[in-house]
């Protein structure tokens, strides 16, 4: 798309041709990546208060020691597949606890007993993977009874 002839009257073919040059100022681009970040921000949080992350609300603990409700705690809330720990004390006439289960969906991780000079029954606990609202049950069981002291 070159004519020969335009040349010599000045150049007047390359006139459209030419595109024209993008000059963008600084602060333009710094107004433009603000707005972006702003509508990304924005957009978080309408999706966090439209979709909240599941969480695990334990409204009480119950132990039972064979069948027999023996305590019961205050609740707490922990995030989803979190594993926490719950203890149990005795110190005067207290069974010799052998095992322990949890109530679903909540798994038991670990047990640990410590019959002397006090009783103390340890269990590592995870919470379910999804929302839960409730309360847990505990059965620790028992074997014959002892006097740790």
């Amino acid at each position: 798309m070159h004519d020969s002839v335009a040349t010599f009257y000045g150049g007047y073919d390359q006139t459209g041709v030419r595109l024209p040059s993008l000059r963008i100022r600084w602060i333009q681009l710094a107004i433009a990546i603000a707005v972006v970040a702003l509508v990304t921000f924005v957009a978080t949080d309408v999706y966090l208060i439209d979709a909240p992350p599941p969480k695990v609300q334990v409204t009480a603990v119950n132990w039972y020691a064979g069948s027999s409700l023996v305590a019961t705690t205050a609740g707490f809330t922990v995030h989803t597949g979190q594993a926490f720990i719950l203890s149990e004390t005795c110190e005067i006439f207290c069974y010799n606890f052998n095992g322990a289960s949890v109530s679903a969906p909540f798994q038991l991780v670990n047990l640990s007993i410590v019959n002397e000079p006090v009783q103390f029954t340890n269990l590592t606990i995870r919470a379910p993977g999804g929302n839960f609202d409730g309360q847990l049950a505990i059965t620790l069981d028992i074997g014959p009874l002892t006097n740790p002291s």
